[in-house]
């Protein structure tokens, strides 16, 4: 009787490194496809803020204020990076000073 289950262990074997190999194969194909929706979701979601832009640059010329949020966005957006560079220095310095000991 142990003589004859012993002719299926090469089988089981067979079958369980097939089945491993196959999901593998499986799980590769599953990140791949992942991989490409991420990449069609960032490219909605950039084609999705550029109809916005468009829409809101449409409405801000219709009412006559496109020059004057068109500045405002400009100047936000200077200062915005006038602190951050200020941020960057000041973290420099900080890590310098702490380093030189």
């Amino acid at each position: 009787m142990r003589h004859k289950n012993l002719r299926f262990i090469p089988l089981v074997v067979l079958f369980a490194t097939s089945t491993a190999v196959h999901a593998d194969g499986v799980i590769k194909q599953l990140h791949k496809v992942n991989k490409q929706l991420s990449h069609v979701e960032n490219t909605l979601s950039g084609t999705q803020n550029k109809y916005n832009n468009t829409t809101r640059t449409m409405k801000e010329l219709k009412d006559g204020t496109y020059a004057e949020k068109s500045v405002e966005r400009a100047v936000k957006k200077k200062q915005e990076k006038v602190v951050n560079n200020l941020i960057d220095s000041s973290n420099n310095v900080i890590r310098k000073a702490t380093n030189s000991d």
